[in-house]
């Protein structure tokens, strides 16, 4: 598109002449050099990723818990602070699943968290590296995740919960992506595995039998969208 526009340029602003003709052949040698452009702007954009995820860690730490809750009790009080304030905690009974339904989660938490990092950033990059910028912090996060929830322990009620939170992350990650292709959660999830581990860990624990995981499993690798391991699933 650029090359396009500078050729006409030149073609409207100089009359015909040698001149204006090395300077279209200048214009056309910058295709060449149009990949190694778009590889170091990606490159960049991975370095910025690398710088923020300390930063990004450190607030799914601050929204989960140091650690994932993993006792009967839903609001964590915050010391300091005259509001509770909810921890991941999946280990719910009916009455802290009805709170949980009425309460502000650790999931908007750390979305309204990721929202003051991304956002601003967003502002001074082209949409394909803005996605780029977005899938590598969502990337983060979800490993992150993942880990604090290998330490949870599960009810029924609270894997529906955690179903729910998954959602709103989701819902969160498609916002701030440029590119209609995310809109399908098939592609999101191929373009970020770690989200897709997500997700399929929520699917997981969901199942109403354990006879079922096998044909959750069977049928979603034929469908090419599993990426956990058997010992993971496990």
């Amino acid at each position: 598109e650029l090359e396009k526009m500078l050729t006409t340029s030149i073609s409207e602003g100089f009359p015909q002449s040698v001149e204006a003709d090395q300077l279209k052949a200048c214009v056309k040698n910058l295709s060449p050099i149009q990949e190694s452009y778009k590889m170091a702007a990606i490159g960049a954009v991975d370095n910025l990723v690398d710088i923020l995820k300390p930063r990004v860690r450190s607030l799914v730490s601050d929204s989960v818990g140091s650690e994932a809750s993993t006792g009967a009790s839903f609001m964590t009080s915050s010391v300091g602070k005259d509001r509770s304030t909810v921890r991941m905690n999946y280990n719910l009974d009916d009455a802290a699943f009805k709170l949980s339904e009425m309460s502000e989660g650790f999931m908007a938490r750390l979305c309204s968290s990721l929202e003051e990092v991304i956002e601003p950033l967003k502002l001074h990059l082209i949409p394909h590296l803005a996605d780029a910028l977005v899938l590598g912090v969502l990337g983060a996060v979800a490993k992150r995740l993942e880990g604090s929830l290998r330490r949870c322990q599960f009810t029924a009620l609270g894997a529906l919960s955690m179903d729910s939170d998954m959602r709103d992350f989701l819902s969160f990650a498609k916002q701030f992506l440029y590119s209609g292709e995310y809109s399908s959660n098939i592609a999101l999830c191929r373009a970020c595995t770690p989200l897709a581990r997500l997700l399929q860990i929520t699917k997981l624990l969901n199942v109403d039998d354990l006879e079922d995981v096998v044909d959750l499993i069977s049928s979603s690798k034929r469908k090419g969208n599993w990426d956990l391991k058997l010992e993971d699933a496990k």
